[in-house]
């Protein structure tokens, strides 16, 4: 009695070849490209702008193509869209920072003309 031929290594896949990659188009996991982790814009404002927003931006940016080589591709871009967050608010952070600091040195050396012009003269009598 037969029930077929014996078993063997499976049939390779119609048309030849290794068959579709597991990891899918672009070599990644998740298919395609990951987003942009937004790294060297967040390194270059926590080092020119404002380190508490830019710290949170790096550590954003740096888990976005880990997610996304485990397949999380919603981890992903929510990491890469915090990164771009974090960046942002450094960056706005520092200007306002700029702005209000030059305010303050215009007003104090306007008060100290005024002061200078409005003072009596000591060696008038």
């Amino acid at each position: 009695m037969s029930y077929g031929p014996p078993p063997g290594p499976p049939p390779p896949p119609p048309g030849g070849g290794y068959g579709p990659s597991p990891q899918g188009p672009g070599g990644y996991p998740g298919g395609g490209e990951p987003p942009n982790n937004f790294l060297v814009p967040a390194i270059l404002a926590t080092v020119f702008c404002c380190w508490p927003f830019g710290i949170p931006a790096i550590l954003a940016a740096a888990k976005v193509n880990e997610l996304w080589n485990l397949g999380d591709r919603g981890g992903a871009e929510e990491q890469a869209s915090k990164a771009k967050r974090f960046t942002i608010i450094a960056a706005v952070s520092a200007v306002v920072l700029w702005i209000v600091i030059m305010l303050f040195y215009f007003l104090m050396f306007a008060a100290m003309f005024n002061a200078a012009t409005t003072a009596p003269d000591p060696y008038t009598y």
